[in-house]
């Protein structure tokens, strides 16, 4: 392994950390699939092909070792159910635009798992279509229409649920509130 590879690897981590908090919704588990990721990438890394993209190759192998976990059973023996009445998530208080950040994000979750994904690799990692594509293994095309479907739903929902006139950043992409939006989701 190069050095080159080992210094992008090692900027590529707080992207990859999410990338996988986006996926597991959970700061451990995502911790847990970094160190995964990057293990099974170290593994893997005479497979890479010096000066392609490094970081398609990283959520490739995230993605699929995501899904891989998901499928797999979780033992039910022993575990004890959280009374979700007991804890409640924080919101911060100085944030600009919470109430609609956090309309947005209820918005978000009623997306399906398929288009989060889409709209967090093409708005908020700012991952080429045509990478997007090789990781989907689909046409380019597909994968814009897809993206421009999913920005549709999502505009239909939080409009839909708000009452309100679209918004203009809405016409864009995420692209714009980008931080803000990665950190009230619990991504950053």
């Amino acid at each position: 392994m190069s050095p080159n590879v080992a210094k992008e690897i090692e900027q590529l981590l707080p992207t990859l950390r999410r990338f996988a908090r986006s996926l597991t919704r959970d700061a451990a588990r995502a911790d847990d699939l970094v160190q995964d990721t990057v293990e099974r990438a170290l593994k893997r890394i005479d497979s890479f092909e010096e000066g392609s993209n490094l970081k398609a190759w990283m959520f490739t192998i995230m993605r699929n070792h995501f899904i891989s976990e998901c499928r797999r059973p979780r033992p039910v023996a022993g575990s004890e159910e959280l009374d979700s009445g007991k804890y409640e998530q924080s919101i911060p208080g100085a944030q600009l635009d919470t109430v609609e950040l956090k309309e947005f994000m209820t918005a978000f979750s009623h997306l399906d798992k398929g288009d989060q994904e889409l709209l967090i690799l093409a708005g908020l990692e700012n991952v080429p279509y045509p990478d997007i594509a090789n990781m989907l293994d689909v046409a380019v095309g597909t994968v814009k229409s897809r993206v421009a479907r999913a920005r549709m739903r999502l505009r239909e929902l939080h409009v839909g649920g708000s009452h309100r006139s679209a918004a203009p950043a809405y016409a864009t992409s995420m692209r714009s509130r980008n931080g803000v939006i990665a950190h009230h989701a619990g991504v950053a």
